[in-house]
Order: structure tokens, then C-alpha cells, then sequence
């Protein structure tokens, strides 16, 4: 099946707000064999709308359109679709019916006369289990088309509970997605020098894929072997010292799942990452139950008051260093009383480094029962991006950690 997708929206072109929904139907297609052959993002402008919808019906099979659904007046989404489709507007029973029930679910009162009730003719309403529009389904000799509200979340939501359902794609042989993460080396390194031959060895079982990550390669396979055996493959290998995950797992669930079996406790001493680590954490489910704080010690006055890092340290060291780190990590493990502590302490830059500190660099200490170590570590890049580095590098080292200990 050809699918093509139109995406409405003046701010995704503006730079107000990041596109996600491509990349979500990206790989919920995948799992199912099927992919997106052709898509357009326009803005809320009638001409080009229609101009776009043109297009794509003269490549795909089906249409997926989200954004343009709501209540206000540059929604005009449903309009240029009875514009298109040549197709007038009307009152819809079965449409209010769906508002109310979507209304109903949000724990609101149905406003009366709203331009949920109107439909295309020949449109079907799809219920929204996560916001108040309907969706929109046509279907007839010649075009196929699905159109969802614009906002991730009910994208989402709406994709998984009905495009299945109305393309038959659960009849289709679903594709195991099998992926092994790997840290500390980059992919020409892996596929030219470590092991030349792998590539091919994986394309036995499947179209192969490698994809750079944060500090890391994805490798994957989309096959319908069991991923035990690509796993078992791999394991074998000289790529597998360099492997953290075997599966999609994000290094903060990991943590969190080796953490709970070890009934380990964590947490943080953040300067150049100011929470990110802490932040990234929380994003998880479950992590409150080994996840107990951090500190963000970006002042110096909070080094020294909450993580007891010595003056002198400071003076001699300087607060980017590997005392200071040591010190912080120490600190934070005694004032949240955890089994391990992180603490993190760079330069993010643009301005702030030295010959001998340059921005980029990142002093890292983590504290345990047995001790500590420490860590010093040059990245290159942005601010924005040199603090996702940092934590990065930050949770790789609690990673570690927690594989090499025993259980509380």
C-alpha cells in the first residue's frame, strides 16, 4: 500500500512547535510492513491544502491528513476536504454523537451548535479517546483518507485505534523491530574495522539499519525472526562489549529497571546539567521508587552549604575538576542518603573555558558504599547540546555502576 501523509499547520513552518506526528507514523507503519512514501506539511491556506491534496492522490493509496480539526476559524481542514472531495457540508447525527461521547469522556459539558456536528457528506466520524475532535474517515472507488486532529497525543491515540481497524492492517504479517543499542564507538569504527562482516551476517535475517544516536549507534534489523537469535548473534561478537540494551529500552528505563532489581537507590549532584539528569529520569513511570532527588548545585555557595564541598578544594581546584566532582558525589550520597550518587560539573559554554578547561569539558564522580571514582571528559558542541551530553555521559556512568553491584 502507498500512504502518503498531508500535514496542516502554519506553526510547524514558523519554528513555533517541532513536528512529531511524520515520525510517529513513520514507525507505527513500520511494524506492519508498510512505510510512508510521500509527505507534505502546508500551511492553513486554502490553495495549497488543495494543491497538496492533489499531489498525493496522484501517488498513494491513502491519505493520512492530520492538524486543522479543531473548533477556531483556521481550522478549515474539514472544509477543504468537502472543497476537494466536491462534497457539501451538513449536519451529522452520527458526528455529534461522537463529540458528545468524546465530550462526555473529557468530563465536559457538549457546547450546543458546534462545528464538531458538521461532516463532509459521505464522511464517517471517529471517535478521539484522548482530546474533543472527531476524526475524519472517507473511503470510496478511487481515494482512501484518514484525517486526525494535529496535537501528538490524540494523533497518537487515534492512529493506533482505528487506522489498523479500517485498512486491515492486522492481516498483515507484522515485522519484529529488533534493534541493539551500543555506546562508545561509531559505526564506520563498527561496520570498517570491528566487525567488517556484520552487515552482511544481518542482512540474513532482514533489511539491516544503523542510526547514531546521543554518544551511541541503534543497530536494527526489521525481520521476522525471533530477536533472541539476532540477540544470541550479536552477543557473540566483538560488537557486544560496547552493547548497553538489546532492545529499545532507553538508558533511563533501563536504570530504573536495574535499580529496582537491585534495590539500589540513586540520585544526583548537578551543576553544568542544572536537573537534566533528574529531569530525564522522572520522565519514566516507576521512577520514584529508586529515584530519591537531586541537587542542583549550580552556585558555589550551594556546593560548599548542601554538598559540603571544601573551600580549599575550591580554591585550589576550581569548581570544574575531579575534586570538586568527588566531593559532590559524596555530598549528595550523605544529604539524600542513597546507595549510589552521580554528580556532574562542566563547562557548557559559549563562554566560561580555558586552555586548560576547555567548553566541553565535564568532570563526573559517582559515590557508593565502596567508595568513589571520578572521570573527566571533553565533548564538542552547543550548549544545548553539551548538557545532553553531559547527562548522558552521567547516566551511562550510574548504568555501569549499578550492572557491577550486588543486591542490596
Amino acid at each position: 500500500m502507498r500512504i502518503g501523509m498531508l500535514i496542516i499547520g502554519s506553526e510547524l513552518l514558523q519554528g513555533k512547535q517541532l513536528e512529531a506526528n511524520l515520525h510517529f507514523l513513520g514507525g507505527f507503519l513500520r511494524t506492519y510492513h508498510q512505510e510512508v512514501t510521500a509527505a507534505q506539511i502546508v500551511s492553513d491556506k486554502k490553495s495549497l491544502i488543495q494543491e497538496a491534496l492533489k499531489s498525493l492522490y496522484q501517488n498513494v493509496d491513502l491519505v493520512v491528513v492530520c492538524g486543522g480539526l479543531g473548533p477556531t476559524p483556521d481550522d478549515i481542514t474539514k472544509s477543504e476536504l468537502a472543497n476537494f472531495f466536491n462534497k457539501p457540508i451538513r449536519y451529522s447525527q452520527s458526528a455529534e454523537e461522537v463529540a458528545r461521547e468524546n465530550y462526555q469522556r473529557m468530563g465536559k459539558v457538549y457546547p450546543d451548535q458546534h462545528t464538531y456536528s458538521q461532516l463532509p457528506e459521505g464522511f464517517t466520524p471517529l471517535s478521539n479517546n484522548a482530546g474533543f475532535a472527531p476524526g475524519l474517515w472517507f473511503q470510496d472507488g478511487t481515494h482512501t483518507l484518514i484525517a486526525l486532529p494535529g496535537v501528538p497525543r490524540e494523533f497518537r491515540q487515534m492512529l493506533e485505534d482505528h487506522l489498523p481497524r479500517l485498512v486491515q492492517l492486522q492481516n498483515t504479517q507484522r515485522l519484529n523491530l529488533v534493534t541493539v543499542r551500543t555506546k562508545g564507538i561509531p559505526e564506520e569504527k563498527i561496520f570498517q574495522d570491528l566487525c567488517p562482516s556484520l552487515w552482511s551476517e544481518l542482512e540474513k535475517f532482514g533489511e539491516v539499519s544503523s542510526l547514531p544516536q546521543l554518544m551511541g549507534v541503534d543497530v536494527g534489523v526489521k525481520t521476522t525472526s525471533s530477536p533472541e537469535i539476532i540477540y544470541q548473534m550479536i552477543a557473540r561478537t566483538a560488537l557486544a562489549p560496547y552493547v548497553w540494551s538489546y532492545g529499545m529500552k532507553s538508558l533511563e528505563e533501563k536504570i530504573i529497571e536495574l535499580a529496582a532489581e537491585k534495590k539500589m537507590t540513586f540520585g544526583f549532584a548537578e551543576s553544568c546539567t542544572a536537573g537534566l539528569c533528574a529531569h530525564r529520569i522522572t520522565n519514566v513511570s516507576g521512577a520514584s521508587q529508586v529515584f530519591w532527588g537531586s541537587v542542583v548545585s549550580y552556585d558555589n555557595t550551594v556546593k560548599k552549604n548542601l554538598l559540603k564541598v571544601k573551600p580549599q578544594t575550591l580554591l585550589d581546584h576550581g569548581a570544574v575538576s575531579l575534586e570538586c566532582a568527588a566531593e559532590m558525589a559524596l555530598g549528595a550520597r550523605e544529604a539524600l542518603g542513597v546507595d549510589v550518587a552521580i554528580s556532574l560539573t562542566g563547562i557548557a559554554g559559549p563562554g566560561g573555558g580555558s586552555i586548560q578547561k576547555p567548553v566541553g569539558t565535564v568532570c563526573i564522580a559517582v559515590a557508593t558504599s565502596g567508595g568513589h571514582q571520578t572521570k573527566i571528559l571533553n565533548f564538542k558542541g552547543d550548549r544545548e547540546n553539551l548538557k545532553l551530553r553531559f547527562s548522558q555521559a552521567g547516566l551511562y556512568l550510574l548504568w555501569e555502576t549499578l550492572s557491577e553491584m550486588t543486591c542490596a
